[in-house]
């Protein structure tokens, strides 16, 4: 158990880590990622003059993931971030140093959704070029010209070329 009240903010993530790995047998990179993630929670902590886990509150947790996403980190890694503080706040409810989880309400920023890739002409021709020797091929080029006509996407189309 942590002595004094400034040690808790290392030594509480370090005591979860060991959890973590002894307890529930999880890998050491997701170990070490969970570390990393609490480690900047930590700096953050102090940067505010914060010692102790209880003096946290659910804005500081919030300003958190603001400035971890305003300092340059994606939002997958903001949501990665906070759900490593997620399970370490559950972990010291479980240990009974804090009340209630502090992140259990904040949400990452949303991540940016891709476009799929699209074909060109080119390879659309190509694609329905298929020669028709036999039944599996006349079955392959149906779908082709059943998919392009109707603008339904495949997963992977570089792999019917």
């Amino acid at each position: 158990m942590p002595t004094a009240a400034g040690d808790e903010l290392r030594a509480w993530p370090l005591r979860f880590v060991g959890h973590l790995t002894n307890e529930r047998r999880l890998s050491t990179h997701t170990s070490t990622n969970y570390a990393r993630d609490l480690n900047a929670l930590v700096d953050y902590c102090e940067s505010l003059g914060i010692d102790q886990w209880r003096k946290l509150d659910s804005q500081h947790v919030r300003q958190f993931a603001a400035r971890s996403h305003a300092g340059g980190l994606g939002p997958r890694s903001v949501q990665r971030q906070l759900s490593a503080a997620r399970s370490f706040f559950r972990y010291l409810i479980r240990e009974g140093e804090l009340r209630s989880n502090l992140a259990v309400e904040i949400r990452a920023p949303k991540a940016p959704k891709r476009l799929p890739n699209t074909l060109d002409v080119d390879q659309i021709f190509q694609l329905l070029e298929i020669p028709t020797d036999d039944a599996i091929a006349v079955r392959d080029r149906a779908m082709m010209e059943l998919f392009y006509s109707s603008a339904c996407a495949l997963p992977n189309w570089s792999a019917w070329i």
